[in-house]
């Protein structure tokens, strides 16, 4: 949900406005979302007869679609690299005190779920740090053509009609109060930062989840899977009929369980009343359901054949082109929100005496299994095509480009 505002300057009435369309329309969403996620979204199977199993089995193929994409893009960390030393070992060393990593994947576990995550910065005694705020509680304001982001809204419900929260806006933030159909704005805290302290990341243009587009094969899955075991547990439950005795009395019934033994006449049967089932037909719909859920969400199915065995380069990312495609969505709307926290954290090393300005270079990796051998082959091949420090680039188990550098210098100059 886009929570678009014409002017920067946010009234009570604007704020009340806000807050009751995201309370309305976007958190009932995003919960719906994370209980996917979950696998709390419960089997929607209707009215059940009395006296059936009423099995409700959940396939959590939506934590598999979320933790596959997450992993495939962030598994790997994205690396920075600044156009000054001084930068590269200050702000590196302060992110990662701020667990960097830990937080980018949180955030891009939130935004794979419910379409967007959040990040706020916030310093600390000991200098700029890193706190993931709940999508559920969080949304954000933006303004003009770009939808740039001007302010930040967070939500705590407090009962029924009561909720309050914060209004993060550029370098302040006001706590405000909902009650009944009144909000009433706090007075404004100045903040240790310039900007906008909340960091918002976007899954992609139009903000929505992962798995968000197959919810109802998610639901007709589970249905299917639950109706199957509630047909095999019928069966085990199955009646028996008896033909030709009808002066059968339950003490004969009794005395048969005991002795697994039945007594007919000549003209008597008994047979198990069941209903036929067809376990090709479910597993065909199983396995259509499942095709069409990875299908549309671009997820590979780890499990196929396809990935078994020595594949070439190309046959791999032909066989991951859809999850490459969602990956490219994420690394736009990321590599924005991780230029604004290392801008943010250059701010809160100046403020702690320790000033910092360069400009930095975000690289992201996509996290699959790679012939380190084969690749270092071929940058052999390469010779003097390209420089070392591209070959360096290159290289999945290089981290740190300029470090590297230095231990060569180091190397040849000993």
């Amino acid at each position: 949900m886009n929570f678009q505002i014409e002017s920067t300057k946010i009234t009570s009435q604007l704020l009340l406005e806000k807050v009751e369309a995201f309370l309305r329309e976007e958190e009932p969403r995003r919960s719906r979302l994370v209980d996917y996620y979950r696998g709390w979204q419960g089997v929607k199977k209707g009215p059940v007869a009395q006296g059936r199993p009423n099995n409700q089995l959940t396939a959590n193929f939506a934590k598999y679609i979320t933790d596959v994409h997450t992993g495939y893009f962030l598994g790997l960390p994205p690396t920075l690299t600044f156009d000054r030393r001084r930068a590269q070992e200050r702000v590196g060393k302060a992110l990662e005190e701020a667990s960097l990593e830990a937080m980018l994947y949180a955030a891009a576990r939130d935004m794979s779920i419910c379409g967007e995550g959040y990040l706020l910065t916030y310093m600390s005694a000991k200098g700029p740090r890193l706190a993931r705020l709940d999508p559920l509680e969080t949304f954000m304001l933006t303004s003009g053509v770009r939808q740039e982001p001007v302010a930040a809204v967070r939500v705590h419900r407090a009962g029924r009609e009561l909720a309050q929260g914060e209004l993060y806006l550029p370098g302040q933030v006001q706590s405000w109060e909902l009650q009944g159909k009144i909000l009433t704005l706090g007075e404004p805290s100045a903040l240790p930062f310039e900007g906008l302290t909340v960091t918002r990341f976007c899954n992609n243009l139009d903000g929505t989840g992962d798995f968000e587009p197959v919810c109802s094969l998610l639901d007709a899955y589970n249905v299917l899977l639950s109706g199957s075991m509630d047909d095999m547990q019928s069966v085990a439950n199955a009646f028996l009929a008896l033909y030709g005795v009808m002066g059968t009395t339950q003490e004969d019934i009794d005395r048969a369980n005991r002795s697994r033994v039945l007594c007919l006449s000549d003209s008597g049967k008994a047979e198990f009343v069941v209903k036929n089932l067809s376990p090709d037909a479910i597993s065909l719909m199983r396995d259509t359901l499942k095709h069409d859920m990875l299908t549309i969400t671009m997820t590979p199915d780890l499990q196929d054949e396809a990935f078994a065995g020595n594949s070439s380069g190309v046959a791999l990312e032909y066989k991951l082109w859809g999850i490459e495609q969602a990956r490219a969505a994420k690394e736009q709307g990321f590599a924005c929100g991780l230029y604004h926290i290392v801008g943010l954290f250059m701010q809160g090393l100046t403020l702690l005496g320790s000033p910092v300005n360069a400009q930095c270079t975000a690289r992201f990796y996509k996290n699959l299994p790679q012939d380190v051998q084969r690749i270092c082959e071929n940058l052999e091949l390469l010779g003097d095509t390209v420089s070392n420090r591209t070959k360096l680039e290159l290289l999945p188990f290089v981290k740190d480009v300029e470090a590297e550098q230095r231990r060569l210098e180091t190397e040849k100059g000993a």
